[in-house]
């Protein structure tokens, strides 16, 4: 039964909508990456959102990952980026107090950035 409720969670946690674009001006310092590409979270303590920059080298589709200790894929989405700074927010209200680690990924599954964060 547990590993049945587990199954559950995981389908409807895929499935949902957890990452929202942000239209700013300008990136903040605080999300500010000096490399051509990469993720960067705002904070690493998180209550019910996050603010991340995923910078890229190019625009396209790129995949994001959520997963939690133990490496399994709580939640998955496909974003398409534009060429530089993009700031997004990760709602993760729906997910259990626990550690979790963001990466960003291109379509042709290429890694691009890899952040942790915890469930305040």
């Amino acid at each position: 039964m547990k590993k049945l409720l587990l199954l559950m969670f995981a389908i409807t946690s895929c499935t949902s909508d957890l990452v929202e674009f942000e239209n700013i001006q300008e990136t903040p310092e605080s999300l500010f990456i000096q490399e051509p590409s990469g993720l960067k979270l705002e904070s690493y303590i998180v209550n019910n959102k996050v603010r991340i920059n995923t910078k890229l080298s190019f625009e396209g589709e790129y995949r994001i990952k959520i997963l939690d200790f133990t490496n399994t894929v709580v939640n998955q989405e496909i974003i398409k980026g534009n060429k530089g700074d993009n700031i997004l927010n990760i709602y993760v209200s729906s997910l259990p107090v626990s550690s979790y680690t963001v990466e960003l990924y291109t379509k042709n599954n290429i890694f691009v950035g890899r952040q942790n964060f915890s469930m305040h």
